[in-house]
């Protein structure tokens, strides 16, 4: 069974709000140690850069599963994902936008691959990996 387009809508909102928000705790809750790793190695990198990464209005255009696939001790799904979203890097103490926008969406398509123990509930799908898509 594969993450229904609402869990993957609502995971994408989850993540990209918890990112936006710093919330690290989340973000250890939404995915696998090694993403969210990732993801804290980044927020370390914008903190020590003074900016942070302003992300908001996460909305998935479209979802279309890529691939499915189980192992003994796991099942995996990958779902390229299009989605908008508010994207901006802000000065931490000035508040001036750096880049991006507050106010104007930007598109993006990535591939999120999603893992879960076998038999797992909807709910349980967390973030393995993402892979941009050019």
């Amino acid at each position: 069974s594969v993450p229904p387009a609402r869990v993957s809508s609502a995971i994408l909102q989850d993540i990209q709000t918890a990112f936006g928000k710093e919330d690290r705790a989340a973000i250890g809750r939404l995915m696998t140690a090694e993403m969210s790793g990732y993801l804290n190695e980044e927020l370390d990198a914008n903190a020590r850069d003074g900016v942070v990464n302003k992300v908001s209005d996460a909305k998935l255009l479209q979802g279309d599963l890529s691939e499915a696939w189980s192992e003994p001790d796991a099942e995996y799904a990958t779902v390229a994902m299009r989605f908008s979203l508010i994207d901006a890097m802000v000065d931490r103490t000035t508040g001036r936008t750096v880049s991006g926008s507050l106010t104007e969406p930007v598109e993006s398509v990535e591939l999120w691959t999603f893992t879960r123990r076998p038999g797992g509930a909807p709910t349980d799908w967390t973030l393995s990996a993402i892979q941009q898509v050019s």
